[in-house]
């Protein structure tokens, strides 16, 4: 589902660095995590000790147009999941802007798969607080979806000016019961995350991508862990970014990071290492 404009843009720098594949070429066995298998997951998932995991499909198809419809690749996610279903939770990956195609899609997965969640991405051209997308937010809060959305950065054609948290007081304070998850802690806007928090008891942040500066930086990873902590003790949930990070750093090196590291109390810990999403999830 990734357009290769994408891909292409995301994984350039780590390939350079590593020199091990060929920018030249297209063929996609050349290139690392273009396709991720549930199986692969499972295992990873037993090597680190994890239970379950919540899958995050992306809808990048307004942008650029995929190998495979938006349908048939959210049918091929949850169909994967479901060998799976005591130890994976597919999300809808699709985008807002698709209008009733993506209510019909929501309704159609919630309906045969009981889909508890949402994959949003704000910079393929749309602000989560614009008036046109307000039944849209009306109509996750109803069937009560829990949000995830992208923050921070973003690559090739797409747009990071529209990933900013703060869009999302709006959306909060007009769907109460809408838990909105931010996705890397708001990444260079975590502030805003911070500052929605203080008012907002329906936001939600996770770690992944944190895990970024372990390689170089371990040190400001324990610091951003701790910043967040000190802001949103209880309402923080572990991330991983598989397979992606996995290039760099393992799910189990990044996990035993966060078990390990003096970045907060146990209680605090083990919320965010599953109590907390399981308690928004009803899981």
């Amino acid at each position: 589902m990734l357009p290769d404009s994408i891909l292409r843009t995301y994984l350039e720098p780590l390939l350079v660095l590593d020199g091990l594949f060929d920018l030249s070429e297209d063929k996609e066995d050349d290139w690392p995590v273009t396709e991720a298998f549930a199986e692969g997951l499972v295992e990873a998932m037993d090597g680190a000790g994890v239970d379950k995991a919540v899958i995050l499909p992306l809808d990048f198809g307004l942008v650029e147009e995929p190998e495979i419809g938006i349908e048939e690749y959210n049918q091929w996610v949850f169909e994967s999941c479901e060998e799976y279903r005591d130890r994976l939770i597919p999300f809808v990956g699709v985008d807002p802007i698709r209008g009733e195609r993506a209510g019909q899609l929501i309704q159609r997965l919630v309906k045969d798969y009981d889909a508890k969640g949402i994959k949003i991405y704000p910079a393929t051209g749309f602000r989560p607080d614009e008036e046109r997308l307000r039944g849209f937010w009306k109509s996750l809060e109803d069937c009560g979806m829990v949000v995830l959305s992208h923050s921070g950065a973003s690559w090739g054609p797409l747009d990071e000016g529209y990933n900013h948290p703060i869009f999302y007081r709006d959306v909060l304070e007009r769907h109460p019961s809408l838990k909105i998850v931010i996705a890397h802690l708001g990444g260079k806007w975590r502030s805003e995350t911070y500052e929605l928090a203080k008012t907002c008891d329906n936001v939600y942040a996770d770690c992944s991508a944190v895990q970024g500066w372990l390689p170089s930086e371990p040190e400001v990873a324990v610091e951003r862990l701790k910043e967040a902590a000190s802001q949103m003790r209880d309402r923080l949930v572990f991330g991983s970014d598989w397979p992606l990070f996995d290039l760099s750093y393992s799910y189990l090196s990044w996990l035993n990071f966060i078990r390990e590291r003096n970045w907060a109390s146990e209680e605090v810990k083990e919320k965010m290492l599953g109590e907390t999403l399981r308690k928004i999830l009803c899981v």
